[in-house]
């Protein structure tokens, strides 16, 4: 019935930039954001269309991703995340009936206390604050530093489109979904940072009250590094028959403050904290992977393996392409992959001292006898190696990294050479130090 059958596409709501489309990754706007809620748009025309052109097994141009993925890489995309059900779909439509809403994902504006190196002014008021008196000059044009050019998800020059849903019109959406759509499985919230944002609470407090709450996985990225009541969260959590944090960390002890912006220490605290009140909900930390992690990789790692949270993610930054992971292997290729086994062997020694301990882990799993963690780890580190050694890169974007590395130093007032202990940038190159 479609050739290219996607569980968002056809299942899927996620709202971004002052927009409406399917994923979390693609940019086509399928609804500008007004007044309207889901349920008046959701079978709109061009939701319709994009669905049937993934049928006719012709990728919608803002599917390149997962293009890529599947078609280049050879690689597992997000269209193949989970199965998709097209048991309430019409071919012969496009539509999606109200029933076959499954995945929600919402944004409320980019309100962040944090300025991460792999994202941009659109997600990050941080990023907007830093960049509001720069003027992007020709070496961010020639190389498309679209971060610092202020195109990054931007669809041209004159796009100053933005999410900056009220908190009133926040929780008229939640009422829509809640009232209109009866077999959501999956809510997610993305940021900005949403412990961060005044909007969270009142919107998660008013989709507790769903009719299939129980049944919902409430899930939600966040750095954990902002104020916010743990217990007032906790208790909220509990109406759903699942919760899920992915917590953003992409960086260990080393690089934290430099990559993320964000106090170690903090994250520690709160994450302790939380434990202390809920014993329900899953924790996990992600390793969002781009050029700068591969060259700190194992001490990000071991540091995630301290924080005795459920998993470890690794996920992979595919844009802007003068950050992406594979750009270390034009130059540093056998250092890299030497530096991946040093990292598994590492992980390997926690693992058995875990074992010969007396101590008990939040990730130990009895009906595996394993440590979830250090799986999850071990797993990252294999899509890591998987996709820099299969996904090609140019070398214009080589030199666009240093270019942009160095920028962002003067920017954040930061130096990535007092960072690093492997590598240096010195005379307009990376350089390894031992």
């Amino acid at each position: 019935m479609s050739k290219l059958p996607c569980y968002y596409a056809h299942g899927g709501l996620n709202y971004k930039n002052g927009f409406a489309t399917t994923c979390p990754i693609s940019g086509a706007r399928l609804k500008m954001l007004d007044s309207q809620v889901p349920s008046e748009f959701w079978n709109n025309e061009n939701f319709k269309e994009y669905r049937k052109s993934l049928d006719r097994g012709e990728w919608p141009s803002d599917c390149i991703l997962c293009k890529i993925a599947e078609e280049v890489d050879g690689t597992k995309s997000m269209r193949q995340d989970y199965p998709a059900d097209l048991s309430t779909y019409n071919p012969q439509t496009g539509e999606v009936s109200f029933d076959g809403l499954k995945h929600v994902e919402l944004r409320f504006s980019n309100s962040c206390n944090m300025a991460c190196l792999h994202c941009s002014e659109v997600y990050s008021s941080q990023w907007g604050s830093r960049l509001k008196n720069y003027k992007p000059d020709e070496i961010d044009k020639e190389f498309n530093l679209e971060q610092l050019t202020k195109t990054q998800h931007r669809i041209g020059d004159n796009d100053t489109t933005k999410i900056d849903l009220k908190t009133a019109e926040a929780i008229s959406i939640a009422e829509d979904l809640n009232i209109n759509f009866p077999n959501i499985e999956k809510i997610d919230f993305a940021g900005g940072e949403v412990l961060y944002q005044k909007q969270f609470f009142p919107t998660l407090e008013k989709l507790s009250e769903h009719p299939n709450a129980k049944n919902i996985l409430l899930f939600f990225h966040t750095n954990f590094n902002a104020e916010f009541d743990v217990i007032k969260l906790s208790n909220l959590l509990g109406k759903f028959g699942q919760s899920q944090i992915k917590i953003s960390v992409d960086a260990g002890k080393n690089i934290y403050s430099y990559f993320r912006d964000g106090n170690w220490i903090k994250l520690i605290q709160n994450i302790k904290k939380f434990k202390e009140v809920n014993n329900f909900t899953i924790i996990d930390t992600v390793c969002t992977t781009s050029i700068y992690q591969l060259m700190d990789i194992q001490n990000i790692m071991t540091s995630l393996l301290e924080l005795d949270i459920d998993c470890i993610d690794a996920s992979i930054v595919f844009t802007p392409a003068y950050i992406n992971p594979a750009l270390i292997m034009r130059k540093f290729s056998h250092e890299t992959i030497q530096d991946i086994n040093d990292t598994r062997e590492q992980i390997k020694k926690i693992e058995q001292m875990r074992l010969d301990s007396n101590n008990t882990y939040r990730s130990w799993n009895t009906k595996k006898q394993c440590y979830t963690d250090i799986e999850g780890a071990l797993r990252g580190l294999d899509t890591i190696e998987n996709y820099i050694t299969s996904h090609k890169t140019k070398d214009k974007d080589y030199i666009g990294f240093i270019h942009y590395a160095k920028k962002i130093d003067k920017l954040w007032k930061q130096n990535f050479n007092d960072i690093y202990s492997n590598y240096e940038i010195q005379n307009n190159d990376l350089r390894r130090k031992i």
